[in-house]
């Protein structure tokens, strides 16, 4: 059996959070980070308050298919266009 993706070697795994200044409507924190996010349907772009784990919006990341799971690679990418390591 091959796999497609290899076990990371790091011990944990993170993703970029990019502040949103903005407030939550559910605690009033303004600790509100966007980040992209994977569920049960599928790979997502969340605005989630870091206080009170309110999810403030939920995007589905579109694909050319029609349907929404991107592989979490194509949100690594930077703005360069280099990948983040």
């Amino acid at each position: 059996m091959t796999m497609l993706f290899g076990r990371p070697e790091e011990p944990t795994l993170s993703v970029t959070r990019t502040p949103l200044h903005e407030t939550c409507p559910e605690c009033g924190g303004t600790g509100v980070d966007g980040y992209p996010m994977l569920d049960l349907r599928g790979w997502c772009l969340v605005a989630r308050c870091l206080d009170c784990l309110h999810v403030l919006r939920r995007e589905p990341s579109p694909t050319p298919f029609g349907f929404t799971y991107v592989p979490f690679s194509a949100h690594l990418i930077g703005d360069d266009g280099g990948t983040r390591g």
